[in-house]
């Protein structure tokens, strides 16, 4: 990497975070109701008619958790640390509903609109059975103008919290509640999160890349790449404490 690269690299564009966060929830969030429903065939998890069926039955629940497990995020987006309890403070004395506060950490009307657009899109190809691909997103995401950037590793660390949390949050659906994370898919969701986060298009791997490889790649260098790690490191230990979730 170039020193104007990498230095491009240390700011990331927040409408770009946004649909990358927005993408991550529904994305993980699926991917873990589908790991509840101990599926073993490949083609019956990754079916259409899968992916649709399990969407309806979980329907009512999905806008409940992508608040819980957005507001955090999109409120750092916009607001300093110290700044956020405030936030929710004063909109707690108004009387605000979650659909209030959501728009609240939004920080602006255009932002607020982004992530609507992004939802409905996202929520839509759930419940028709699909995923849109890393490219097709890259090229559809809804973009702004007139959004100041954000610090790349705080992108890192958002979209890495979102990943994880939405998709314990969907083992944790249905009367099991699985506890246990399944590795491959975990990992496949943040390799994705990483490429739409930090890529500008879909990144294509060799068939003899091992999985550090194919991380490297999606997280462009080493200092990305040890952002992310640490910030799966600490997410996971508040999972365990949270949400119940084991190894």
């Amino acid at each position: 990497q170039t020193n104007s690269s990498i230095q491009t690299l240390m700011k990331t564009d927040k409408y770009k975070l946004l649909a990358a966060l927005v993408r991550s929830f529904f994305e993980s969030f699926s991917l873990g109701i589908i790991d509840n429903s101990h599926m073993e065939k490949a083609e019956d998890r990754n079916s259409a008619q899968t992916v649709k069926k399990l969407m309806l039955e979980h329907y009512e629940h999905i806008a409940p958790v992508f608040f819980d497990t957005l507001f955090f995020p999109l409120a750092a987006m916009n607001f300093e640390y110290a700044d956020i309890e405030r936030v929710v403070r004063e909109a707690q004395q108004k009387g605000d509903d979650m659909m209030a506060l959501v728009k609240t950490a939004c920080a602006s009307d255009a932002m607020y609109e982004a992530m609507v657009t992004e939802y409905k899109r996202n929520f839509s190809n759930l419940l028709a059975g699909r995923y849109a691909s890393t490219a097709d997103h890259l090229l559809s995401y809804t973009k702004g103008e007139g959004a100041e950037d954000i610090d790349t590793d705080r992108a890192i660390e958002l979209t890495v919290r979102v990943v994880m949390y939405a998709y314990a949050r969907g083992l944790r659906r249905g009367t099991e509640g699985r506890k246990s994370v399944r590795q491959a898919s975990l990992f496949c969701l943040l390799i994705d999160a990483m490429n739409v986060l930090l890529l500008d298009e879909a990144m294509k791997f060799d068939d003899d890349d091992e999985l550090a490889a194919m991380f490297l790649k999606v997280c462009i260098n080493e200092h990305n790449f040890t952002v992310m790690t640490s910030e799966m490191d600490r997410t996971f230990d508040e999972l365990v404490r949270k949400e119940g979730i084991t190894q």
